[in-house]
């Protein structure tokens, strides 16, 4: 069976030979899931998913032209 690999800036790497940390952070208007892999240390692939529990407040500027 061929172990799974994880493209990272240095390549890709057996998702075994990586350290992963997951952070949660949960809040009123969203919750923030941050995703990250070490090698030895050093981070070599991040990603952050963001769920948005209300919507976003936008303001619709008009002008008139003439």
């Amino acid at each position: 069976m061929t172990e799974p690999l994880i493209y990272t800036i240095k390549g890709n790497i057996p998702i075994s030979s990586l350290d992963y940390s997951a952070v949660w952070l949960d809040t009123a208007d969203f919750i923030k899931l941050t995703e990250t892999y070490r090698l030895e240390g050093e981070i070599v692939k991040e990603s952050v998913h963001i769920y948005m529990k209300r919507a976003l407040e936008s303001t619709i500027e008009q002008g008139i032209f003439g």
